[in-house]
């Protein structure tokens, strides 16, 4: 599956759960890793954590590489490992505290 498609999957399935503040950050001249970051909001640790799970359970259903998620403990912050594609679901206030789009702020970013 391309990237862009990936990154459709993921998109839809945060936006299908109300979740908030997406943004897409390519990262491929940055990483050697992955090609790829999503960022979203959830409004609860419960919101958080039910969108992470069903961006892996959607990722699984469409073949894509889930090769991990962690955070669930806590649901303030759960990473989705997607291989291409890591996806970030965090709270408000743990993503304001972090501030993920600064710490990439050199990649082409995207609002959805």
């Amino acid at each position: 599956m391309k990237l862009e498609e990936q990154l459709k999957v993921v998109i839809d399935t945060i936006e299908d759960l109300k979740g908030e503040d997406i943004i897409t950050l390519k990262v491929l001249e940055q990483s050697a890793d992955i090609e790829a970051i999503v960022i979203a909001t959830g409004r609860s640790v419960q919101h958080v954590r039910g969108i992470a799970n069903n961006v892996k359970i959607e990722a699984k259903r469409l073949g894509m590489k889930v090769v991990g998620i962690e955070g669930t403990e806590t649901g303030h912050w759960v990473l989705v490992d997607l291989a291409e594609v890591v996806v970030h679901i965090m709270t408000e206030k743990t993503r304001e505290f972090y501030k993920l789009e600064k710490l990439w702020s050199g990649s082409e970013r995207s609002a959805e």
